[in-house]
């Protein structure tokens, strides 16, 4: 866990292999599986998820995978070989292969449940099942959790295909989208907000779905037809992908009494949360009550100073309820997002503007 990490020596990564000795499970180690998952992961079809903290998933990779782009900076940051992002076996594995890694890295991926909530009030309106329980990662997968150099990171393909969660949708993330929250991502972490990272982004050569989209100088609010689009997969990273959406669920279900270890799943997955979060600002020797006060306090920090960064650079977040929000504090969802800008008085014309741009 992240507050047993130590200095490390720094190391370049060269290679998938030089990545795979550097993984570390702990989710997938320490948290419990849904007893209802299958083993090798083929676990594609939308079904309630009743208890549990992840669901093994094998990704669908995308067909003919062509590179786009990767983030030159992040890629130093980790202590990447730029050339990496086109070497094959790490295109394989960032377009939804894991059939061949190396070992010691796990052939299946996993998803997550998580809860609805619009300013307070509950949702499950979206669910197919009325319950809640079809709720969560529907076409993102993590596959890997390594430790780089004294940091834990979680590296998550969106766009991989179908889960439990998908809700009868396909499981894909097209082009269009995809460059779109690549490029949010690195430019809001270079004006130095919280957010999560851009690793690699690939796109199918040959793989295409139908997504709604404009007629050419089209007012509507809405898209009024059906274009074609080509498949991606973009990587997002960060220290988790834990959801205040996943407190919410296991809140509930403890609430609820929806099992017999819903009490104990939640602290679980509190107690896992402090561990890849807040390490280095709760004191383990705390007992339970007074970790989970000294979260909410430090949660609320967090985020207050989040939404000030977003207020700083014009970032206008479209989607943010508790499904898309980060229990670490960073932004964490680009699915529909603005920028304002605001030109500064101009004294010599006495004017001033401002827009709203879509990104």
């Amino acid at each position: 866990m992240t507050h047993q990490l130590s200095l490390q020596t720094p190391v370049t990564v060269e290679t998938v292999d030089d990545l795979a000795q550097l993984v570390d499970y702990s989710l997938m180690n320490t948290l419990n599986r849904d007893p209802d998952a299958t083993v090798n992961g083929h676990d594609h079809a939308p079904r309630q998820v009743f208890s549990g903290h992840y669901v093994p998933v094998k990704p669908t990779p995308i067909e003919h995978p062509e590179y786009i782009a990767h983030s030159s900076r992040f890629f130093s940051e980790l202590g990447f070989a730029d050339s990496m992002a086109q070497s094959a076996d790490f295109m394989r594995l960032f377009s939804g292969d894991l059939s061949n890694v190396p070992e010691p890295m796990s052939k299946v991926g996993w998803a997550c449940g998580y809860a609805l909530s619009i300013y307070g009030t509950e949702y499950i309106q979206q669910c197919p099942f009325r319950t809640g329980n079809g709720y969560g990662d529907g076409r993102a997968m993590s596959v890997v959790e390594a430790v780089i150099n004294g940091k834990r990171w979680e590296m998550q393909l969106k766009g991989g295909g179908r889960t439990p969660y998908c809700r009868g949708a396909d499981g894909r993330a097209v082009l269009r989208s995809s460059v779109r929250e690549f490029l949010a991502q690195e430019h809001m972490h270079a004006l130095g907000v919280p957010t999560s990272r851009s690793l690699s982004l690939y796109v199918s050569k040959t793989e295409t779905v139908q997504r709604p989209w404009y007629s050419e100088g089209s007012r509507e609010q809405d898209p009024d037809r059906m274009i074609t689009e080509a498949v991606a997969i973009s990587t997002r990273v960060a220290p988790s992908f834990i959801r205040v959406g996943q407190l919410e669920l296991f809140g509930r279900r403890a609430r609820k009494h929806e099992h017999p270890q819903a009490m104990a799943e939640l602290e679980q997955l509190v107690l896992h949360l402090i561990d890849r979060e807040y390490a280095d600002v709760i004191d383990p020797q705390l007992c339970l009550r007074d970790k989970v006060l000294k979260l909410a306090s430090e949660f609320r920090n967090r985020l207050t100073s989040l939404v000030a960064n977003w207020v700083r650079v014009g970032y206008c977040q479209g989607n943010f309820n508790s499904d898309n929000c980060a229990a670490g504090g960073f932004t964490l969802d680009y699915g529909r997002l603005g920028f304002v800008m605001c030109l500064t008085h101009n004294i010599n014309h006495g004017s001033a503007a401002g827009s709203t741009l879509p990104f």
